[in-house]
């Protein structure tokens, strides 16, 4: 048979102070050190110490990157034509990132047949390289990935070597 544990209050009946030493000594405010954060710059510091006197980090805004695969834009080409968010030219058709509502596309697609002319948005290498060779365009390219690959390492490189030479 399990035996339970006896509340700590229920333990002390029969103790007149329960525990806390004189009568007197449990009475009022001082007792506690003063009402609510009172001392908190004397003798309650260390309870409060992480919350006053210095300034904390702030959390800054993230921005969110609103992506598209190559997929869902050919899914949406005729809506977008017949709400004249895209336009079907000689060259191809003209997908505007500001006008679609989309920062960024991404290169998941089976076969891309269309020629898609794309302004203002950044692409994913795959993305970039799949529009290439359906024949289309890609105006104001930002490619997020591989842009500055290599950069950092050549420099270190370099910096390397003329250290070397120096000794």
């Amino acid at each position: 048979m399990t035996v339970r544990k006896r509340k700590r209050k229920n333990r002390y009946r029969g103790h007149r102070t329960h525990g806390a030493g004189n009568t007197k000594n449990r009475r009022g405010a001082g007792n506690r050190g003063g009402r609510g954060r009172a001392g908190s710059h004397k003798h309650k510091f260390n309870l409060y110490a992480g919350t006053f006197g210095t300034e904390r980090p702030r959390l800054l805004p993230q921005s969110v990157t609103k992506a598209i695969n190559i997929d869902f834009i050919v899914q949406s080409l005729p809506k977008w034509i017949a709400e004249k968010k895209a336009e079907k030219t000689g060259e191809g058709i003209i997908i505007d990132g500001q006008k679609i509502g989309f920062d960024k596309i991404l290169g998941k697609t089976n076969v891309l047949k269309e020629k898609l002319v794309i302004k203002n948005l950044k692409t994913s290498k795959k993305a970039s390289e799949r529009i290439l060779a359906a024949g289309g365009k890609i105006e104001n390219a930002e490619e997020t990935t591989g842009e500055n690959e290599g950069k950092e390492e050549e420099e270190f490189a370099e910096e390397e070597e003329e250290a070397g030479e120096k000794e």
